[in-house]
């Protein structure tokens, strides 16, 4: 079998609130001010996975809560003037009571991460007047919120340039031996790998909101933040340690692994930042001491031979589980492609799959979202692959949003 070849991107969510379908088009009939407003909403639909119990319909329940559309808005833009990339799910519970008050709101989870926003979600669907019933009340579960950011999308779309991280380095080394690694590396086709800073390597964080990326630990070298005092105010440069099978990593890397950094501690040349996982820790290390390396280069979108599309997974199943129940159907992916290949010994392509897991862990819809390859049997196939994968259940119900893009190309002889 000619060798199949899938890139899983780095995963950066967006920000949606998911209610109708048809909301998008009725925004782009908004005035101007209001689309600045909403600029980060595009679609509306309340998931399937929500369930209603008691009086009232799930539409009525619908039709309610879209009310309050410009008021979710307002707590999302609030949250992105502080944290301009924030995106996620955020799942609620909430009980209507007979008279139509809801007498409780709660967040059951969130991948979002900012508890302004998320507050002000719950408090917002609590303060809904809901229609009086006759009989008892109703308890609404798993009703998501699902929010795209679509201004860090259009950076992504405008500056052509996106970021790739090399594979683990099989061994762990020093820090002068790290830097030469990857500067010697050659891998995915090319060269021009280099240690990341401080500040790309924090990209590779996620779920610990301090140290991720424009988090509240301080050490940076863009803001000029290379001290041992940078660490300071005490816990602000780390998380709780991570429970067994979660990840705090993009890139999947354990709860042992340990990352070099290219930044010298400004005040002792002899150490270098780095990040180690179990706890999403900022920390330092002695340049003779050893850690792994995981090299970064940024690529120019304008020089790929297929179009590039950001992937995202929204929900609560971390990219590293998705990956490896994807990763048990390559071969049955694969086959899709090579029964493609019989027939265009040229074919090649990115095909981007749009897939939906229900809180039961069951795909309910997986689809091509976008294509370079122009082989709708080929594509078609390997979205039916997706469709038939049982994921694990999201934790606290909910669903999970994934675009998981493939690269296809045939081997070189």
């Amino acid at each position: 079998m000619k060798k199949l070849l899938f890139l899983v991107l780095l995963i950066s969510a967006f920000l949606t609130v998911v209610l109708f379908a048809d909301a998008e088009k009725k925004e782009e009939k908004a005035e101007t001010s209001d689309k600045t407003i909403a600029r980060g909403l595009t679609t509306i639909e309340i998931p399937h996975s929500a369930t209603v119990k008691g009086a009232l319909d799930k539409k009525v329940i619908e039709e309610h809560v879209r009310k309050i559309l410009p008021k979710l808005r307002f707590c999302y833009e609030n949250g992105v003037r502080k944290h301009p990339e924030i995106a996620g799910i955020v799942v609620l519970d909430f009980v209507i009571q007979p008279t139509g008050d809801v007498s409780e709101a709660k967040v059951a989870t969130t991948t979002m991460n900012d508890s302004g926003v998320e507050k002000c979600v719950a408090d917002q669907v609590g303060k809904i007047r809901f229609p009086a019933s006759k009989d008892a009340g109703t308890v609404v579960d798993n009703y998501s919120f699902v929010f795209r950011n679509a201004v860090v999308e259009e950076k992504v779309s405008d500056n052509n340039k996106t970021f790739l991280w090399s594979d683990r380095s099989p061994e762990k080394m020093t820090w002068n031996d790290a830097v030469n690694y990857c500067k010697n590396l050659s891998e995915k086709g090319s060269g021009g790998w280099h240690l990341p800073n401080i500040d790309e390597l924090r990209k590779g964080i996620i779920g610990c909101s301090k140290t991720e990326s424009g988090g509240e630990c301080r050490v940076s070298e863009k803001n000029g933040c290379l001290s041992s005092e940078c660490k300071n105010p005490k816990g602000s440069c780390s998380c709780e340690r991570i429970a067994k099978g979660s990840f705090y990593s993009a890139n999947c890397d354990e709860d042992n692994i340990a990352l070099w950094s290219s930044s010298t501690l400004s005040d002792n040349p002899d150490s270098a930042w780095g990040i180690v996982y179990y706890s999403a820790m900022v920390g330092s290390n002695k340049k003779s001491g050893k850690f792994y390396a995981r090299c970064v280069k940024e690529v120019d979108l304008k020089e790929e031979s297929v179009s590039h599309e950001t992937p995202v997974i929204m929900g609560a199943l971390n990219r590293c589980t998705i990956d490896s129940y994807v990763r048990k159907s390559v071969g049955k992916i694969g086959q899709c492609y090579e029964n493609g290949l019989a027939k265009d010994k040229k074919l090649a392509g990115r095909v981007v799959i749009n897939f939906i897991i229900s809180a039961s862990g069951d795909v309910s819809s997986a689809k091509v979202q976008r294509t370079t390859m122009g082989n709708a049997e080929v594509e078609n196939c390997v979205a039916g692959v997706i469709k038939k994968i049982k994921f694990p259940a999201p934790k606290g119900g909910g669903i999970v949003i994934v675009n998981y893009p493939f690269v296809f190309k045939p081997e070189k002889k």
